[in-house]
């Protein structure tokens, strides 16, 4: 009789623990599909410390955690994942896109040339792969990533302004004002499009086109502190403009934390 009522205790205790880690799940999950996700990364937690090997959370838990940039956890979720060789594509790319934010560019290359050597018309790979490369500084790698992004899907803002800005960066400014003024058409308020025009135009030394692309990108954005400091610059460089001109702009960069700002305000405008 004592033995059956262990028996029967032992049986109720792990029903009750099963009924517990399921309901946990389903909260988890709810919260996830509702986008709540710092709420779901708490529900994952707890269903992963019942149940550690709980793959389908761990990846929950990983994308969640990436949508409240808690990037270095998610990292380490997808790192797991990849090592127990458990959706491993789909680790690796959450990881890359993991280690593009940390600023890991390199990490974030070896990720996706793997992800792609399996995978090799992922277009979402090689876009990222192409910004990695660009952040890294490797302009024709990244262009050559980003013309197969561009031949499947011409409109792609990302893939045509990264590309614009490694064509500037390889010298080929009139290709580049073209990927720019493409994706302008398709979205006339990006202020990122018209202030990298605008470099391409200043690297070039027609001035006043670069003023006018400056002015369009402050238009679309007020505290674009990168654009006030690069059109002060262009002020110096071109007729009409007085030193005064030029400062105004700088003072504004350096308010708004463009290093660069500060650094001509003080060389020039004390």
């Amino acid at each position: 009789m004592r033995q059956y009522s262990i028996t029967l205790i032992s049986t109720l205790s792990i029903l009750l623990f099963s009924c517990d880690m399921s309901n946990v799940r389903e909260e988890a999950n709810d919260y996830f599909q509702e986008g709540n996700y710092t709420a779901a990364v708490a529900s994952y937690n707890r269903v992963i410390k019942m149940e550690p090997d709980d793959n389908y959370s761990i990846f929950n838990r990983a994308t969640a955690l990436e949508n409240i940039e808690e990037y270095d956890a998610a990292y380490d979720d997808y790192t797991r994942l990849i090592s127990l060789k458990w959706h491993s594509l789909k680790a690796l790319m959450g990881r890359a896109r993991c280690n593009f934010e940390l600023e890991n560019y390199a990490g974030a290359v070896m990720d996706l040339k793997l992800l792609i050597e399996n995978e090799p018309d992922n277009m979402v790979a090689l876009e990222l792969r192409g910004r990695a490369y660009m952040k890294m500084g490797k302009s024709w790698n990244a262009i050559h990533d980003l013309d197969k992004v561009l031949k499947v899907d011409p409109n792609n803002l990302h893939a045509l302004i990264t590309r614009g800005a490694a064509l500037a960066r390889g010298g080929l400014g009139p290709a580049a004002i073209k990927d720019f003024d493409r994706a302008i058409s398709i979205n006339p308020n990006l202020p990122v499009a018209r202030f990298n025009k605008g470099m391409v135009f200043f690297v070039h030394e027609h001035f006043s086109a670069a003023i006018d692309s400056f002015d369009k990108a402050i238009d679309l954005n007020e505290n674009y502190a990168e654009a006030y400091t690069r059109r002060g610059m262009a002020k110096m460089n071109y007729k009409g403009y007085s030193l005064k001109d030029s400062c105004d702009d700088f003072k504004k960069g350096a308010k708004l934390n463009d290093p660069l700002g500060a650094e001509y305000v003080s060389e020039y405008c004390n």
